[in-house]
C-alpha cells in the first residue's frame, strides 16, 4: 500500500529578479510513491521552482521542507546527499566515458569518493551498475561509449545516474525533451514502474500533454508564477481556466493560404528559378561518420517544408549542412540559382539565409532589444520572387506581442517560449528570404507552439520560404505545404502534407 505522506512540502515560495516576480506564494506537497506533474506556459516559473527546490536558487521567501527539515537556501551539494536527485532537460552526462563509467561515476559521487578522471575506475561496484542499468533497460549497452548513444538511450542513462544515491525525490525536468513519441511513453512507464518498485516520489516537468494525461497521478498548475489548479489528470483536463491559459487554440489554425491573400509581389515570376533552395546528393560527416547520404530536396518560394524523422534520423544535420555549419560535406546546394556549397556560414547568411537553432543561442546578458540589434542585416540581394521590405523592430514586435511587452528584459530572466520568439524575431533582423529552423516547437507550452504557428503563416504570406526539422506531427499539420522524411541519413519520403498524412 503507497505511504500517502508527503516527502516535500512547499509553503508561501517566492522569488524574484530584478523587478520580475518569476515565483510568488507557491505551495504544494509531493507524497512517497506519487508521480506529480507540474505544468504551466512558458514563463510560468516552473524551471525556477525546480531550481529553487534543488538549491541553484535561494529563495526570497517561503519553507522547502524535505523529511521535516528545512532546505531552502542549502547548497545544492547538501541537497542531493540528503535524497534529492534531478535530471536535466539537456542530458547531463560524459560523454567520454563509457555507459558504465558514467553510473560508476555517479555512485562514486554517492559514496563520497573521488576519481581521476584520467583513470578507468575498473570494477568499482560493478554488481550494483549491472542492476541500475538493468532497471532502465539499457544493460547491453554497459561498454559502449556514451557518445555513440541514442538519445532516448541517453536519457535512460541519466535516469540510472540518477538512481544510483537512491533518492527519496526525484525532480525531472522535461524528461522527455526532444525524444520521439513512442520513445516518450516509454521512458515515463519505465519512470512509472520505478516510482511503484522504489516508493520514491517524482515530480517533473513536462510539455507534452500525452506524457501528462498518461502517466501522471495528479497535475499542479503554474501560471504568472501562481499555482491556478492541483487535480487529477482529468480534473486539470477539465478545467477551463487551465485551457484558456495553457493550451490555447491552436487547433484553430490551417496550413493553407490562399493564393489569393499572398501578395502579388511574392509570386514566382517568369525570371526567378523555380526553387528558392535546392540541394542535391548531400553527404555530410562528423568525423569519420558518415551522417547524410546523398539527400536530395528543394523549397519554393514561400513555402513551408518540414523535415520528420526520429532522433538521430539527420533532420537536423541537414540543417546545419545546408547552412554550412557542418564543413566535411559533399553535393551541392543552390540557393537563388546560385551555387553555395563551398561557402562559410556567415556568407551564406549574408545572401537571405536564415538559421534559427534548436538551442536558440540568444544572449542571456542582453536584453531582448539588444539582442534583435545583434541580428540586424542590410537587406540581402534578392532574385525577384521576393518582396524587398526589410523588417523593423516594430514590425517584428507586432509578430510576437510576448516581445514588446518585455523590451528590457534579460535574456536570462525569459522563459524558453520566450527565447525561442526571441531567436526566430533576431533571425528575421537578418531580412532572410529562406528560414532554416531546427525543432521550433521543441520544449515549448502548447500556447507558445500556438503562437509559433500564426508567425509560421505570418511569414508565409509575405513570401519567406521555411526549411524546418521537426517531430510534432500536429506542428507539421498546421503549417507544412511539403514533407521530407529521414532515416539514417537517407531521405524516405518526398510528397505533400496530405500524400504524407494519408500514404
Amino acid at each position: 500500500m503507497i505511504d500517502q505522506m508527503s516527502v516535500l512540502t512547499v509553503r508561501g515560495l517566492g522569488k524574484s529578479f530584478g523587478g520580475v516576480k518569476a515565483v510568488s506564494d507557491v505551495n504544494f506537497d509531493v507524497r512517497r510513491g506519487e508521480l506529480l506533474a507540474l505544468i504551466g506556459p512558458n514563463g510560468a516559473g516552473k524551471s525556477t521552482v525546480f531550481n529553487l527546490l534543488n538549491g541553484q536558487l535561494t529563495p526570497d521567501s517561503g519553507s522547502i521542507s524535505f523529511n521535516g527539515q528545512d532546505i531552502a537556501g542549502e547548497q545544492a551539494r547538501d541537497i542531493w546527499r540528503l535524497g534529492i536527485g534531478r535530471t536535466f532537460q539537456i542530458a547531463e552526462t560524459f560523454t567520454s566515458l563509457t555507459v558504465a563509467e558514467n553510473v560508476q561515476m555517479a555512485l562514486l559521487s554517492a559514496n563520497r569518493l573521488v576519481a581521476d578522471f584520467g583513470q578507468l575506475v575498473g570494477d568499482y561496484q560493478s554488481d550494483q551498475v549491472t542492476g541500475l542499468l538493468r532497471q532502465v533497460g539499457i544493460e547491453s549497452l554497459a561498454l559502449r561509449a556514451c557518445a555513440d548513444l541514442a538519445y532516448s538511450d541517453v536519457k535512460r542513462l541519466e535516469l540510472a545516474m540518477a538512481l544510483a544515491h537512491q533518492p527519496e525525490l526525484l525532480l525531472m525536468d522535461e524528461p522527455t525533451a526532444g525524444m520521439a513519441p513512442a520513445e516518450r511513453l516509454q521512458l515515463m512507464a519505465l519512470v512509472k514502474a520505478l516510482v511503484a518498485e522504489r516508493q520514491m516520489a517524482v515530480l517533473f516537468t513536462e510539455h507534452s500533454m500525452d506524457v501528462v494525461f498518461t502517466y501522471a497521478d495528479r497535475v499542479i498548475v503554474l501560471a504568472g508564477g501562481q499555482l491556478i489548479a492541483d487535480g487529477t489528470p482529468a480534473q486539470i483536463q477539465d478545467d477551463r481556466a487551465v485551457a484558456e491559459i495553457y493550451f490555447g487554440r491552436a487547433a484553430s489554425f490551417k496550413p493553407q493560404v490562399p493564393q489569393s491573400q499572398v501578395p502579388a509581389e511574392n509570386h514566382t515570376d517568369k525570371r526567378a528559378p523555380d526553387y528558392l533552395l535546392t540541394v542535391k546528393g548531400l553527404n555530410a560527416w562528423y568525423g569519420q561518420a558518415q551522417a547524410l547520404f546523398n539527400v536530395d530536396l528543394a523549397v519554393r518560394p514561400g513555402e513551408v517544408v518540414a523535415l520528420m524523422g526520429r532522433n538521430g534520423a539527420g533532420k537536423s544535420t541537414t540543417i546545419k549542412t545546408i547552412m554550412g555549419l557542418i564543413t566535411k560535406r559533399e553535393g551541392s546546394v543552390l540557393f537563388q540559382g546560385q551555387d553555395i556549397s563551398s561557402l562559410k556560414t556567415h556568407h551564406i547568411a549574408a545572401r537571405g539565409m536564415g538559421f534559427v537553432p534548436e538551442d536558440r543561442r540568444i544572449f542571456s546578458d542582453l536584453t531582448v532589444l539588444e539582442n534583435l540589434e545583434t541580428g540586424r542585416r542590410p537587406l540581402p540581394q534578392r532574385v525577384g520572387h521576393t518582396s524587398a521590405k526589410a523588417w523593423t523592430i516594430e514590425a517584428l514586435f507586432t509578430l510576437f506581442p510576448n516581445l514588446a511587452a518585455m523590451p528590457d528584459r534579460l535574456g536570462r530572466h525569459m522563459s524558453g517560449g520566450e527565447q525561442q520568439m526571441l531567436t526566430l524575431a533576431r533571425t528575421l533582423m537578418g531580412n532572410p528570404c529562406l528560414v532554416l529552423m531546427d525543432e521550433p516547437s521543441e520544449g515549448i507550452a502548447p500556447l507558445i507552439v500556438e503562437q509559433m504557428v500564426h508567425a509560421i503563416l505570418q511569414l508565409k504570406q509575405q513570401g519567406v520560404s521555411i526549411l524546418l526539422s521537426e517531430q510534432n506531427m500536429h506542428f507539421v499539420r498546421l503549417v507544412a505545404d511539403r514533407v521530407y522524411t529521414l532515416d539514417q541519413g537517407t531521405v524516405t519520403f518526398t510528397g505533400s502534407l496530405d500524400d504524407f498524412l494519408h500514404g
